[in-house]
């Protein structure tokens, strides 16, 4: 049987979450199908990171639209998966393809209208998106998938000057408004907590380096390729998003069997009461990071399942194609 063809466009210019699910769903896709991916030419760590054996054509930022265009007109895909507002913008619609698109933010209807299907992550966005959007709707959470630990807690304590007896809070995130870390910062150096260290974690952290002057005990990293030997060095996970559509960060952090303490929002709401997780109010007077404990917890991830959700996604596909494939 002829494998499905799909192209995904994301014509992003840095990586985050939105760019992570787009690699994670190829490895998992070209195994299966035939899949090729559109990106910007000058996003080199998407490149760097997209699957090396899954075809990848790169436009540059004049006329987008027409070269992606002669892309979908000269590859004939039965799919076409648009990630991001900008993407979906640049596709027309087609009886020769289907049209599924990712609410990895929120989308407005008339970006989406050439959409024949929309994927998005939380409740809150379902019901928004079933009030005017045509096509077909479908709920899908994001998963965990990590790369396996490389360096030792204690090694990078080291490296860090971490005290060895230190309490570890981190976050992981871009350094945008969003992410709140201003907030967390904030409330970090109000409490000034014994023996702790706050390791935030994430690009475009460069601005908030004169915040942490004369604090050496609160340390700023950059974008780090292998995360998991982070998540692996922390005791606690603070997370104060201001808002999300889901965010992978928290996930992966209860892979690691961390406490956690959070913001809620409508990415996580609809499932952060399953879990103990320490919600809180960052605005509030309330200490957050006091008598904290670091007991591991172990959580049921399955409803995150990184296999079960790519698979999820195939499946919309086919519902869409429905007898032609």
């Amino acid at each position: 049987m002829k494998k499905i063809k799909i192209i995904h466009i994301l014509i992003s210019k840095g990586f985050a979450g939105s760019e992570k699910y787009l690699c994670d769903l190829i490895d998992y896709q070209s195994k299966f199908f035939d899949v090729s991916a559109i990106i910007l030419k000058k996003n080199i760590m998407l490149k760097r990171y997209v699957n090396k054996n899954v075809k990848t054509f790169q436009v540059i930022d004049f006329f987008k639209k027409t070269q992606i265009t002669k892309i979908i007109s000269k590859n004939k895909p039965d799919i076409i998966h648009t990630h991001l507002s900008n993407a979906a913008k640049c596709v027309r619609k087609s009886n020769k393809f289907k049209i599924i698109a990712t609410a990895h933010m929120s989308s407005k209807n008339s970006i989406l209208k050439n959409c024949d299907a929309l994927i998005v992550s939380n409740n809150t966005q379902f019901k928004e998106a079933a009030k005017s959007f045509k096509g077909a709707l479908f709920k899908s959470y994001l998963w965990t998938r990590l790369k396996p630990i490389t360096k030792s807690k204690l090694k990078i304590k080291s490296e860090l000057k971490i005290p060895k007896n230190n309490i570890v809070f981190g976050s992981i995130g871009r350094f945008h408004p969003q992410k709140g870390f201003d907030l967390i910062l904030k409330k970090f150096k109000q409490e000034a907590p014994k023996n702790s260290t706050l390791l935030l974690i994430g690009s475009g952290h460069e601005e908030f380096s004169k915040k942490i002057k004369n604090y050496k005990n609160i340390i700023l990293l950059g974008h780090i390729d292998n995360i998991a030997n982070y998540y692996n060095l922390l005791d606690v996970a603070v997370f104060a998003s201001r808002w999300e559509t889901f965010g992978f960060a928290l996930v992966e952090a209860m892979q690691f069997e961390l406490p956690i303490i959070s913001s809620v929002h409508i990415g996580n709401k609809d499932w952060i009461k399953k879990f103990k997780i320490k919600r809180c109010n960052f605005n509030e007077k309330k200490k957050i990071f006091s008598n904290i404990d670091k007991t591991k917890i172990k959580y049921d991830l399955s409803i995150f399942n990184y296999r079960n959700k790519c698979s999820e996604i195939s499946n919309i596909y086919k519902s869409l194609l429905g007898d032609k494939k």
